[in-house]
């Protein structure tokens, strides 16, 4: 392999259908609607699942916090508490990116210490959104290490 090309490890189709369930089963247990996407690496959509009755446009907002985790290697929350609220002309280049959202509900999936893709959840309070999110990133993580 040349130097000059680099490859990058994404999470399948399959996989995101796996553990987006897990998303739906937590929704479930906490009785909040939630649009779920699941990404690859890149923030490109694998996988999109909704509870009954949440905005049909709904999975836009869990795109846009998907993406931006994908991109940033680390969850929105962790991003928005640790520099956006601490870099007002951070925070206001970025929020004017509507292919991006810095609000908590946003987690990548990690292997090898590499960000394969990423879950965004939108459709409840932010504070549900990343307990959805949290739940299908542990059952990302259940998966692989059951290799």
């Amino acid at each position: 392999m040349s130097k000059h090309i680099v490859s990058r490890n994404h999470i399948t189709f399959a996989t995101a259908s796996l553990v987006i369930n897990a998303g739906l089963e937590k929704a479930a247990e906490l009785k909040t609607g939630a649009a779920i996407v699941v990404t690859d690496g890149t923030g490109e959509i694998l996988a999109v699942a909704s509870t009954v009755g949440v905005n049909p446009r709904g999975w836009r907002g869990g795109l846009a916090k998907a993406a931006a985790a994908a991109g940033i290697g680390i969850s929105t929350e962790m991003f928005l508490d640790k520099r956006l609220k601490q870099d007002e002309v951070l925070w206001k280049a970025l929020s004017n990116n509507p292919e991006r959202m810095f609000v908590p509900g946003g987690i990548p999936f990690k292997a090898d210490g590499q960000t394969v893709g990423a879950v965004g959840v939108s459709g409840g309070h932010y504070d549900d959104d990343v307990k959805v999110a949290q739940a299908v990133v542990d059952a990302f993580d259940a998966l692989i290490k059951s290799e």
